[in-house]
């Protein structure tokens, strides 16, 4: 679509119920490199959004996404287990499943670097496999709508579908998952990309916490497997109106890069002999868990207080100048200028969070000219300050005071864009533009 107000008609015509007064649950898919959710509405109640947060295998937690991962029963390519099914699980299974669509796509470095092996490996050609996991992730959701109504009242509701895809998606690969919706017997079907699905949903929800029309913003959308960003300019809040401002923007610097990075750290730290060992330990796993859910998004980075991570009877080697004492590691603390071994959240963070940045100011310098130009003002380079402790860990990019009023809000969306750290860094690098992490985007 060419702007989100040809996109704001298309969902109202299957969500808002201008077309026809048929009542339809419409079903929406963010369809994501390493987690995939659910969310649905119905016609009568457009404004009123529900999310899936029940998923096989999840031992009863409440979360609104399940890993984007299947494994097949070995010789019978119709059995397999997906999703949270699978954790636990490190072999056989198919993961950075939506990359295999488009095999050229640049892919993570954490995805298996020879896609078209992937492939060969699999008992099926690779959209059947993707039909086979959005298949079941659709059935679950309709599963669990229907639990909270009688039985045959869903009978009544014509049911639609949407299916996000990223920014800088291919033309081969948008095809590949239509395909694989289609195979799946999802139909009728909208495709629209993350940063417009985020951005309508950003806008809806923050249009009267301040901005106005005229307005500028930047839509960041960091996932786990990759981050797309798309500016717009607020046309009218009432009606709801809003123009692409820019070309959309992105990469395959997803979150899970962090994960890597955090895994790559614990083999340095303990030696590859003992690494070998440790991997297939429930302490190395409880380690993974603890660095996933109570580090990656507090990490406020230099003001941060001592962080450690636990390997629960690891009996890994003591090893003081490395941080590692009574199976535990230590991650970062008010020390790490003395102690190198303090900096290692830095060495994790770092090198994706400047990558993230240099895309930022890409689009922050993309939205000035492109308001230089609609004034016929005559611009200069657009760059960006930085205060003292964070340039050095940006050194390549410039400094400057410029400041734009049209250009009001950069949003982080996506599961990585409630990182502190990452917004803490935008908003030094962008002063004067507010740096907002909606609630629920």
């Amino acid at each position: 679509m060419d702007s989100l107000k040809e996109l704001k008609l298309a969902v109202d015509s299957s969500v808002g119920g201008v077309s026809d007064d048929e009542d339809r649950l419409i079903l929406a898919l963010d369809f994501g490199t390493t987690f995939s959710g659910v969310s649905y509405a119905f016609t009568n109640d457009p404004e009123q959004i529900y999310t899936i947060d029940s998923w096989p295998g999840a031992t009863d937690r409440i979360v609104p996404k399940t890993p984007t991962e299947i494994q097949y029963t070995p010789g019978s390519p119709d059995k397999f287990k997906w999703g949270y099914e699978l954790e636990g699980t490190l072999e056989d299974k198919v993961i950075g499943l939506k990359l295999l669509l488009d095999p050229d796509q640049k892919r993570p470095y954490w995805i298996p670097t020879d896609p078209h092996a992937e492939i060969a490996k699999l008992p099926k050609p690779v959209v059947e496999v993707a039909a086979d996991y959005i298949k079941a992730i659709f059935q679950q959701a309709l599963s669990e709508v229907e639990k909270g109504y009688l039985p045959g009242f869903l009978d009544g509701f014509k049911k639609q579908y949407v299916l996000t895809v990223p920014a800088v998606w291919s033309d081969t690969a948008k095809a590949m998952t239509e395909r694989a919706a289609r195979r799946a017997g999802i139909s009728p079907i909208n495709m629209i990309t993350e940063p417009e699905a985020a951005a309508l949903f950003t806008l809806r929800t923050m249009k009267d916490k301040g901005l106005k029309d005229g307005d500028a913003i930047v839509i960041c959308d960091a996932g786990g497997g990759t981050v797309d960003l798309v500016s717009y300019e607020i046309v009218s809040l009432a009606p709801f109106e809003v123009k692409g401002l820019t070309v959309p923007s992105g990469g395959a610097l997803g979150s899970l890069m962090l994960n890597r990075s955090f895994e790559e750290l614990i083999r340095q730290t303990v030696g590859e002999d003992d690494y070998v060992v440790l991997k297939k330990t429930e302490g190395y796993r409880s380690a993974l868990r603890e660095f996933d859910v109570a580090h990656k998004l507090s990490f406020r980075g230099p003001c941060d207080s001592d962080r450690y991570v636990s390997f629960p009877m690891a009996n890994l080697k003591d090893n003081k100048a490395k941080g590692l004492m009574k199976n535990c590691m230590t991650l970062t603390g008010q020390h790490a200028d003395i102690n190198p071994c303090r900096q290692a959240m830095f060495r994790i963070f770092d090198p994706i969070i400047q990558e993230i940045m240099k895309l930022v100011i890409e689009q922050v310098r993309d939205v000035r000219i492109k308001q230089l130009e609609s004034k016929n003002q005559n611009g200069s380079d657009v760059k960006v300050r930085f205060s003292a402790h964070t340039a050095p860990i940006f050194p390549t990019l410039p400094q400057s005071n410029i400041h734009c009023p049209v250009l009001q809000a950069i949003f982080l969306v996506g599961g990585f864009g409630a990182s502190t750290y990452l917004k803490e860094c935008i908003q030094t690098a962008n002063p004067n533009i507010m740096v907002v992490q909606p609630k629920e985007a």
